[in-house]
């Protein structure tokens, strides 16, 4: 897993070679067929195998399509460096915990870290090749489908519930989601966001960036640490694939934190739907992903004693608001932040988290 030899750091650094090595196969080309830059890059790549024809009758054998994630866009990770521990955490995620959850995950063909640059490379089935579909914030989804997406998170909170840091000693995150979400809450990000032309369509009482700041600390402050276990920490639809059997599946794991389950739940379900389709649905969701988590081994609650920590993790969801262009379409930011702010006046979260008494200490 983790290697003194520098991997790759750019695309043209995915060889026939280094395929070779990291597989345990010779191949005799690796040819690119798709590149994305994004956060991490995901490159896809079509592996010609030197015994083809034998790979070709055992799927274990070695794969020819991959998807190979990490950091492969120089320009960025020279402007952010701190990416690279982004990339390890995801690459630790598929090679220590992936493996022991029974979750709908790609096939893994390796995960990789360096002590040279601190790269983290994963590569995974190429699952458009295998005929997976990937969510879209612009397509809610349906009660069902959230509903299957609720017993997937279940599945992983309660397998890491309550854990300590002896339980998971490869786990050492490098950063932290509130310092992400302090750093958009800055005055000039705000200004950029609710000054200009390109402002989501936030009801006028939300935008208040002192208001907005005080509740995300009473949040931070105040949640309750018998939630606590391992959470994807960014379960919005653009971070899922879908099975040609049409069953769902989180992706990006890059998010990865010790937090409130809560945190996972209210922000997966506060996107995912269209707003009346929540509204009609989200109790009966939730019950689903409480009774899930108890008969995967998690405990037991009543909904109504878990019920405020709901209601105030939806504040979450207000990031997408403050979300720039380089990071994802004006189109999906609007309709996330139409979603996300109709779920916190719904569920009054700011006036929940006003209503504490370390509020605004």
């Amino acid at each position: 897993m983790k290697s003194s030899e520098p991997l790759p750091l750019t695309v043209e650094g995915l060889t026939a070679s280094w395929f070779s090595k990291i597989l345990g196969k010779q191949v005799k080309e690796a040819s690119i067929v798709e590149t994305m830059h994004g956060t991490a890059s995901k490159i896809l790549v079509q592996l010609d195998l030197e015994d083809a024809d034998a790979a070709a009758g055992d799927s274990e054998a070695a794969p020819t399509r991959v998807c190979v994630k990490g950091g492969f866009n120089p320009a960025l990770v020279a402007l952010h460096p701190s990416l690279f521990a982004v990339y390890r955490l995801e690459a630790e995620f598929y090679y220590y915990l992936g493996p022991t959850v029974n979750m709908r995950l790609p096939k893994t063909w390796y995960c990789g870290t360096d002590t040279v640059s601190g790269q983290g490379i994963v590569v995974l089935a190429d699952l458009k090749a295998e005929g997976y579909t990937f969510g879209d914030p612009l397509e809610a989804w349906p009660a069902d489908r959230v509903r299957a997406g609720m017993e997937e998170l279940a599945t992983l909170h309660a397998r890491t519930w309550g854990g300590k840091p002896a339980d998971f000693p490869w786990f050492r995150p490098e950063f932290s989601l509130r310092d992400v979400i302090t750093s958009m809450l800055g005055q000039e990000e705000w200004d950029k966001r609710f000054l200009g032309d390109a402002r989501p369509p936030v009801p006028d009482h939300l935008v208040d960036r002192e208001r907005i700041i005080a509740a995300y600390k009473t949040l931070w402050q105040t949640t309750d640490s018998k939630f606590h276990c391992i959470v994807h920490g960014d379960t919005h639809i653009g971070n899922t694939f879908i099975t040609p059997a049409g069953e769902p599946g989180f992706l990006d794991w890059q998010g990865l934190h010790a937090g409130s389950a809560i945190h996972d739940v209210a922000y997966f379900i506060g996107g995912a739907m269209d707003v009346e389709d929540r509204r009609k649905h989200e109790d009966e969701l939730f019950q689903h992903y409480l009774d899930c988590l108890h008969r995967a081994g998690g405990p037991k609650f009543d909904k109504a004693e878990v019920w405020d920590e709901y209601r105030k993790h939806h504040l979450h969801g207000f990031a997408w608001t403050l979300t720039g262009p380089m990071m994802q379409t004006k189109e999906r930011v609007d309709i996330m932040s139409e979603r996300h702010c109709a779920a916190i006046v719904d569920h009054k979260s700011l006036e929940l988290l006003e209503s504490l008494s370390s509020h605004g200490k």
